[in-house]
């Protein structure tokens, strides 16, 4: 008994790397229920996830997988990627948005309610609307560029 206790003990110190990871998948969930205009539906969907257990579930795959598989190579599978850009989280309301033709990278902070900035990699900070998915941001010059988050 005592061999079968160190043995998982061993395995799940192999597994439990020490990573806290991004928890992009959980982040996931929590976007989806937000992402609402309706406060009631919001409050309806938390509930439903938190209920059903859809954010324990999310956490649990997220801490055993793909967290896991961020620490050895790197990536999250979870990152999200459309055919304009690659939005990735780094914080509860900030993003790192790099646009997968030319590379360009943004940062995209909410401010509030539908209020958002962003900044470019030089630190110029772009007029910016985000209707629904659809990112447009104009730079001082008038150059206007969309990307799809």
């Amino acid at each position: 008994m005592k061999k079968m206790i160190y043995g998982a003990a061993a395995a799940l110190t192999l597994l439990a790397t020490g990573c806290t990871g991004s928890f992009q998948l959980v982040q996931a969930v929590h976007r989806w229920h937000t992402n609402f205009q309706n406060r009631w539906t919001d409050e309806a969907c938390y509930l439903v996830a938190c209920i059903i257990p859809i954010y324990a579930a999310a956490y649990t795959v997220d801490t055993i997988f793909f967290n896991s598989v961020e620490f050895w190579i790197g990536e999250n599978p979870v990152t999200i990627k459309t055919a304009d850009a690659t939005l990735t989280r780094t914080g509860a309301d900030t993003a790192l948005v790099t646009a997968n033709a030319t590379g360009e990278t943004y940062t995209l902070k909410r401010l509030g309610d539908n209020a958002y900035t962003v900044t470019d990699a030089q630190g110029n900070v772009l007029d910016c609307t985000v209707n629904g998915n659809l990112l447009t941001m104009t730079d001082a010059e008038g150059t206007t560029r969309t990307a799809l988050l």
